[in-house]
């Protein structure tokens, strides 16, 4: 096998193709109800404010009329001032500029313009700078298949709560100076690839696995300890063969000869079986090792 060889031309290709396909999505407009995630790629509008960093959260509603050319209804007033309202626009037969300026001016929070017939992505701008000047709400763009979902969901529950989600190494090159590092778009690229539903879910069920996996190293971990434990507060039956360490049982003094029928305590002292058997069973409550005194526990018939 032919390892690939990295030279200064296909490292250029490569960054090349990374920062296009960096350029081609910023932001997600995601859709979350019950176990249900939706997620599609949109393009962040350079004008207005950005979207904040920590995204933005809000019931959507469907513009009336759909275009937003003209001036649009606003949202239910509501005594709660901290829900946020976002407008679905479609596409055409307006500036952008306008589409905005109208959602903002009918209290909307931000606004999510739609292309029709097409996923196409484009940035929204606009000349005039009067209508530039007005417009203070983030808005982004987003593809036909969005909407579709956006507006059945719109049809059957009246409303729905979306968010507008800005991934972790988003630069808007609309509004930050700073150029990508190779590391940002690197992880940015990834980010793209994964999607924002895609990559919870897989940060969820790594969670779940972790918790998991903890659990039954944490119970292995206990019962070996256990296990261990116990072992080693029992009393071990040995042979005894000549060359070992053990030379004299200290409660007959007599010393041991090949095959006899060793006892050896957890403190590690050794003793004829029979020896020790007696010593243990002449203490009634208390046995320990006739050198050490460390308590032993003694079950008869071992």
């Amino acid at each position: 096998m032919r390892l690939l060889q990295w030279t200064p031309l296909s490292v250029v290709a490569l960054l090349l193709l990374i920062d296009t396909a960096v350029a081609e999505i910023f932001v997600y407009v995601v859709y979350r109800y019950n176990s249900t995630c939706k997620d599609f790629g949109a393009l962040s509008a350079c004008l207005g404010s950005p979207l904040p960093r920590e995204g933005l959260r809000g019931y959507l509603m469907e513009a009336v009329p759909a275009n937003a050319c003209h001036p649009i209804g606003g949202p239910p007033t509501s005594a709660n001032s901290s829900r946020a309202f976002i407008a679905l626009i479609r596409r055409y037969d307006c500036p952008f500029g306008v589409k905005i300026l109208h959602a903002q001016k009918a209290g909307y929070r931000a606004a999510i313009i739609h292309n029709v017939n097409s996923e196409k992505l484009v940035t929204m701008v606009t000349n005039v700078e009067d209508i530039r000047r007005q417009i203070g709400i983030p808005s982004v763009f987003t593809g036909e298949s969005a909407a579709k979902l956006l507006r059945s969901v719109l049809g059957s529950e009246k409303v729905a709560r979306v968010t507008l989600v800005v991934p972790e190494y988003y630069r808007n090159p609309c509004w930050d100076n700073n150029r990508f590092s190779i590391w940002d778009t690197a992880q940015y690229y990834w980010d793209l690839q994964f999607g924002y539903c895609s990559k919870h879910t897989l940060l969820l069920f790594l969670r779940e696995f972790c918790l998991v996996l903890g659990v039954i190293i944490s119970t292995l971990v206990i019962v070996g300890c256990v296990r261990w434990c116990r072992k080693s507060r029992e009393i071990k039956v040995h042979r005894f063969k000549s060359g070992e360490k053990y030379d004299v049982c200290v409660i007959c003094m007599a010393e041991y000869e090949e095959g006899d029928r060793m006892k050896i305590l957890p403190c590690s002292h050794a003793y004829h079986g029979t020896c020790i058997d007696t010593w243990l069973r002449t203490q009634r409550q208390n046995k320990t090792c006739p050198i050490c005194k460390q308590l032993v526990t003694y079950n008869v018939g071992i």
